[in-house]
């Protein structure tokens, strides 16, 4: 996207979440869900050569250093990851805000091994398992397009065909609007 001003950015992005009171539609297992979708499409554009924009989402992810707060000003995978990683008291805003906050307590987000892959991108496989269990996701869907994410290069061409359909329905349906979602619909949307 290049040297963009904040404010810019802001505007272009179709936020999962625009303002704090966004909090109040999810759940902490949709934000979850919603993390894992948003890495399992990152890997997917980085390994089909789209990593120019994998990069500098990436960058801004990561930038803070920390998941400490919800920052408007942030990229919706950063939010998302402050909310299950970042101050407690921020699972109060979200939807189910008793089941949240006993969800937040017994799972463990793996955040070290998550900025590492996302910086590395190494052992997809082992990562993304990692972070599906530590999210809490058990949706059977998902984990198949995790293992055909993960093992792309192996995959032949009418099973890549079928994992970027399978890929770009699940981001239509939980992260409509956002640059993820603007990403993966420009390359591979018919």
């Amino acid at each position: 996207m290049g040297m963009i001003t904040p404010f810019l950015k802001y505007v272009s992005e179709g936020r999962v979440i625009r303002r704090f009171s966004d909090l109040q539609r999810f759940t902490f297992p949709e934000v979850c869900q919603r993390i894992y979708i948003s890495v399992l499409a990152l890997t997917f554009l980085k390994f089909t050569g789209h990593d120019r924009f994998v990069k500098s989402y990436v960058e801004q992810t990561l930038g803070y250093g920390t998941f400490d707060k919800v920052r408007m000003s942030q990229n919706d995978l950063y939010n998302m990851m402050a909310i299950v990683s970042g101050d407690p008291e921020i699972t109060k805003k979200l939807k189910n805000k008793n089941q949240a906050q006993a969800l937040r307590q017994r799972q463990s987000m793996p955040v070290m091994a998550f900025r590492r892959y996302i910086r590395t991108w190494d052992n997809p496989y082992g990562a993304l398992t990692q972070l599906e269990r530590g999210l809490g996701i058990f949706d059977a869907n998902l984990r198949n397009i995790r293992r055909g994410v993960a093992n792309y290069n192996g995959l032949n061409s009418t099973d890549k065909k079928m994992l970027q359909v399978k890929l770009l329905n699940i981001v239509n349906q939980a992260l409509p609007g956002t640059d993820i979602h603007k990403e993966i619909r420009s390359k591979y949307s018919k």
